[in-house]
């Protein structure tokens, strides 16, 4: 009959479309194995080129660069400049023109670049970790020259980003905040974490400034003002247990001084490989 008919054409349309789908999906396999087997040989290629099993950390914490700086245009040579007494964990990068006063300390993974301008870290102020800190390449207006000047006993939160701003001192950056190029924090101010002070934004003293932009939120009570002070020393304080356990020599250490090779917190002048 014509419904017996219908039905057997039907289920011979299913099976085609069916068998189509399975060659499509079966193509398509093909061509996924294919392309990870070339991912995994590409990837055995590039790393053939790295060495991994590099003995000692070559990781340089301090990097020297042959430019001038707009500010000092008669030096050549833009070098670190570090107080004895500040803490610098290993794992930080200090490049360029960077200043790095008395008592202050930069913690795990913060990188400090002046490339070409000055960005300087005044006294008992505290970076925190994964914090990246530059300058402008050139002058951003008649009277910046794209400078990153920090003030003393300021507490920059973990993994912020800070170029070419101006922080007075007895600030707090709150985590994970951005100040862009000419913003400027007074004295005793705080951001808000997370938030972004646009170009040329000011937070006056005493307030607090949140969100992205950040604006006005609240004023600071007297004993938060007095409060950024003692926040910073206390900083200072935990940074001297950390600074004392690079200074004891470990197993890696000997076995390095015995193959005649110089690596950890200090390297005598005129020693060592770079």
């Amino acid at each position: 009959s014509l419904a017996t008919l219908g039905s057997l054409l039907s289920v011979f349309i299913f099976l085609v479309r069916a068998s189509m789908l399975r060659g499509v999906l079966s193509k398509v396999g093909r061509l996924a194995v294919r392309a990870t087997t070339q991912t995994r040989e590409a990837g055995a290629v590039n790393l053939a080129l790295v060495n991994y099993r590099d003995k000692y950390d070559r990781h340089r914490q301090q990097v020297s660069l042959p430019g001038r700086s707009y500010a000092t245009p008669e030096l050549k040579g833009l070098v670190p400049k570090v107080a004895s007494d500040a803490f610098v964990a290993p794992s930080v990068t200090l490049a360029g023109n960077v200043e790095v006063w008395d008592r202050s300390s930069l913690w795990y993974g913060v990188v400090v670049r002046g490339d070409v301008n000055l960005v300087r870290i005044g006294a008992y102020t505290n970076v925190q970790d994964n914090t990246v800190i530059g300058e402008a390449l050139r002058p951003i207006s008649h009277d910046h020259d794209g400078s990153t000047i920090i003030g003393h006993y300021v507490t920059i939160g973990h993994g912020c980003i800070l170029r070419a701003c101006t922080i007075e001192d007895e600030c707090l950056v709150g985590m994970g905040s951005v100040l862009c190029e000419g913003s400027y924090m007074e004295k005793q101010s705080v951001l808000g974490a997370g938030s972004v002070l646009p170009p040329g934004a000011r937070v006056p003293h005493g307030e607090v400034w949140v969100g992205s932009p950040a604006k006005y939120f609240r004023s600071l009570s007297v004993e938060e003002l007095a409060n950024f002070k003692k926040s910073a020393v206390t900083y200072h304080t935990v940074s001297l247990e950390h600074k004392e356990e690079f200074y004891l020599q470990g197993t890696q250490h000997i076995e390095a001084d015995n193959e005649g090779v110089n690596i950890g917190y200090k390297i005598p002048l005129g020693k060592g490989t770079l």
